[in-house]
């Protein structure tokens, strides 16, 4: 293989995996709970979705890049103390109180019909399993791109073809345009994607470091960078492609299922409607592969900030990994909505001053502007009055 080609399959292996580790338990279930409501106007609801959902994401990627994946001191811009508040928060919605207990939730949920086990056992079992994967950081990258990203896409994709095959008209709603577009915003920032891509573009900015390029000369900055965009763009088209699927699929068949179901039910739910029960075991294995995929990188990524920054480098390897699955487990119990509705008044509060603190920092290093504080703190402030207004 020449070097051209190592190169556009270390940028494959690297989309892929950027790709995985944004696409978990919300963004399986939150476009599907989006389409259900949308009906008829799934068009605007999507469009929503997309722009919070896809847009922002590839927007902090972008920032961090130009960080080096240096996420200190991309919030260190904004002084130290708010920095390691907003750090602390990040990870810890991304760790152990948001996450990783929605993906243990869903996954359950998925996968009830076919085990004999309790929630409690269950969680017991995937943290082991996500254990496993975690005491080899080093092939986290490699081992999403290669294996388990494909399963995934070729498990959703049979989804999605079968379900537009023939479908139903889907149901008109009272909803405006309008009503449906602010919707869909709303749902992307449940996504959590906006708030991962500062974490896990480092993850995937170190896989070029190591094998291609060299940050430490301009031509070598340049190479990353190009590759981190191309990565991140694929990424991007792979998320946008499964949101518009899965928002239409659900406005499509939802209507015909039972009401009574949770939504981490619906997916389960629709691939029965579509394949049968035998068939229906795709869709199952869809989501434990995304939920799987998602969460290796985030208790890799939380046990270390645990280890490094919580506890000074010291507690070993496995302390930090023990606790952040423990706690997770025990947050799962509070099921997907449960998790949904505690995140749901943070992440509104949060995620319009993280955006403006991004569109500064990307200033700063293409313009050598000087990144003012006022912007993102009246930012934080004013989302705050109006969500509490």
């Amino acid at each position: 293989m020449n070097t051209k080609s190592q190169q556009n399959s270390g940028v494959i292996t690297a989309g892929l995996a950027l790709f995985s580790m944004f696409f978990g338990a919300g963004d399986l279930i939150w476009p599907l709970i989006l389409g259900g409501a949308a009906g008829d106007q799934n068009f605007f609801a999507m469009l929503g979705l997309l722009i919070t959902g896809v847009s922002l994401p590839l927007l902090g990627v972008i920032s961090m890049m130009l960080f080096e994946g240096n996420y200190r001191a991309f919030f260190g811009r904004i002084g130290p103390l708010p920095a390691i508040v907003l750090i602390f928060i990040i990870q810890l919605i991304l760790g152990p109180a948001g996450s990783i207990p929605r993906l243990i939730t869903l996954s359950y949920a998925t996968l009830k019909p076919y085990l004999a086990m309790s929630a409690p056992a269950f969680s017991v079992l995937a943290s082991l399993l996500i254990l496993g994967f975690t005491i080899k950081p080093r092939r986290i990258v490699q081992i999403l791109g290669q294996f388990l990203t494909p399963v995934l896409l070729l498990s959703l994709s049979a989804i999605l073809i079968i379900g537009f095959w023939s479908h139903p008209d889907p149901v008109a709603v009272d909803a405006t345009p309008g009503a449906s577009f602010m919707e869909g915003l709303k749902v992307g920032y449940n996504t959590l994607d906006l708030i991962a891509s500062f974490i896990f573009a480092p993850l995937v900015l170190a896989h070029f470091i190591s094998d291609q390029e060299s940050l430490a000369t301009p031509e070598g900055r340049r190479v990353i960078f190009k590759k981190m965009v191309k990565a991140s763009l694929l990424a991007a088209g792979l998320l946008t492609a499964m949101y518009i699927g899965l928002t239409y699929v659900a406005s499509f068949y939802t209507p015909l299922l039972d009401s009574s179901h949770l939504p981490e039910e619906r997916l389960s739910l629709i691939s029965r409607y579509l394949l049968g029960p035998k068939g229906a075991l795709i869709s199952c294995l869809a989501v434990a592969m995304a939920c799987l995929t998602t969460a290796i990188p985030m208790v890799s990524i939380c046990a270390n900030y645990i280890r490094e920054d919580l506890c000074g480098g010291k507690g070993g390897q496995l302390m930090p990994l023990v606790v952040t699955l423990v706690m997770s487990g025990m947050i799962a119990n509070l099921g997907f909505m449960g998790i949904a509705s505690m995140l749901s008044p943070i992440l509104q509060i949060l995620c319009p001053g993280l955006i403006v603190l991004s569109l500064l920092n990307i200033c700063h290093k293409l313009y050598e502007t000087r990144v003012p504080k006022l912007p993102v703190f009246a930012t934080f402030a004013l989302s705050t009055l109006s969500h509490v207004i």
